[in-house]
Parts: structure tokens; C-alpha cells; sequence
């Protein structure tokens, strides 16, 4: 088996130390440390893979987002510079809406987006809506993504909608939703343009959004 094939491996045996450890071999060969990234990325794409199949369960998405971070934090001494142009285009603001102070979910759809070259904005948890739209105007995201575990965030959720209404910004964001509570019905009530409680559908939703907002 290739070095490669073995860093994938280890990420689907959910081995973080052997992981580590074969990406440490691998910059101490010379590798390309954002080769060694997109290696990590392809293994993190077939994790998601897995769980859309039943094949992985909740507890190997967190244990494998786990290891991505492990690693990440060895390759990042070595990148000095931003990942790739191609690689950065989509730009996502993501938070816990006011009322919620729930982030597990959030946080693995987070490291999946990061795992393939997402660029994300983690606002944290119990955020105000506006403090969403500042983000957005800030960054020049098109894409606000909103996380809930309990019912009340649903209320915020469809306010900051609706602030994005108000200030004008809805047209040209795509606002997508998703955690235990959220159905497509409550994408409905929202005004949300997404819903989907699986990271790698989610990852999919946005890159096709980023993709159909580019052509002509």
C-alpha cells in the first residue's frame, strides 16, 4: 500500500496516532504539506461517504473530525501561505443561532467544510442574528450556514432571515440550516434555501451553489 493509501487507511480505522504519525514521515520525506492536506481532505470525503451510506455512525464523523484536527495542527507550522485559489472560493459564516448553545454538530460540519478547502467563519454559539449580517458584510460570504439542537433557535434562525431581508443581502446569500430540530418543513418556516442533517450533503449543497453562481 502506498503512503497514501496508508494515511487514508488510518483515517478509516479511526487511528489517530498512526495517522499523525504517517503524515510526520511524510513531510520528513519532502512531501508537499498541501498534498499531504488534499490526502487527509480525500480520506475526510470518504468518512462522509460512509455515514451517508449507514456504513459509519455519529461517534467514527466525530472520532475521524478529530483526527483531521490532529493532523491539521502538524501541517500547519509548514503552510506559510493560504490554501490554494481554487481551493478558497467558497466562503461560508457559520453559527449557533440566540438561544441555542449547542455546537457538536456545528463543529463536525465545520472541520468536514475545512477538510475540503471550505473557507469558514465559526461565529460560536447563541449568536444574535445581527451579529451574522455584520460577519457576511464583513467577510463577502454568499453563504450563511445555521445550526440547532432545540427549538427557540428556530425563532432566530427565521429572524436573521429576515434581518438579511431587511438589509438587503438575501438575494445573494444562500442560507442553509441543519441539527436535530431542523426538518424541511422548518426550512420552510425559516426562509432558509437548505436544510440536511448529513455534512457531506451539506458540503455538496454549497459547492453546487458556488458553482451555478459562477456561470453565466
Amino acid at each position: 500500500m502506498t503512503m497514501e493509501g496508508k494515511l487514508k487507511q488510518a483515517f478509516l480505522d479511526m487511528k489517530r496516532q498512526d495517522a499523525i504519525d504517517l503524515a510526520e514521515k511524510e513531510l520528513r520525506s519532502g512531501a508537499d504539506s498541501f498534498a499531504i492536506l488534499k490526502e487527509c481532505r480525500d480520506a475526510m470525503e470518504e468518512v462522509g461517504k460512509r455515514f451517508e451510506t449507514g456504513e459509519f455512525f455519529l461517534s467514527e464523523l466525530i472520532y475521524s473530525a478529530e483526527v483531521f484536527k490532529a493532523v491539521s495542527a502538524l501541517l500547519e507550522p509548514s503552510i506559510t501561505s493560504t490554501l490554494p485559489e481554487e481551493d478558497s472560493k467558497v466562503v461560508v459564516v457559520f453559527g449557533t443561532p440566540r438561544g441555542d448553545i449547542h455546537d457538536l454538530g456545528k463543529n463536525i460540519v465545520i472541520t468536514m467544510m475545512r477538510a475540503q478547502g471550505f473557507t469558514v467563519h465559526d461565529l460560536g454559539v447563541d449568536v444574535p442574528s445581527e451579529r451574522f449580517i455584520e460577519k457576511l458584510q464583513e467577510v463577502g460570504a454568499p453563504i450563511l450556514a445555521l445550526s440547532a439542537l432545540i427549538t427557540p433557535a428556530l425563532v432566530s434562525m427565521r429572524e436573521t432571515i429576515s434581518l438579511l431581508v431587511d438589509k438587503g443581502f438575501r438575494k445573494n446569500t444562500f442560507v442553509i440550516i441543519g441539527g436535530g430540530v431542523t426538518t424541511d418543513f422548518a426550512r420552510k418556516e425559516v426562509g432558509a434555501d437548505a436544510q440536511t442533517l448529513d455534512p457531506a450533503k451539506a458540503i455538496r449543497l454549497c459547492r453546487q451553489y458556488i458553482q451555478d453562481r459562477s456561470r453565466p
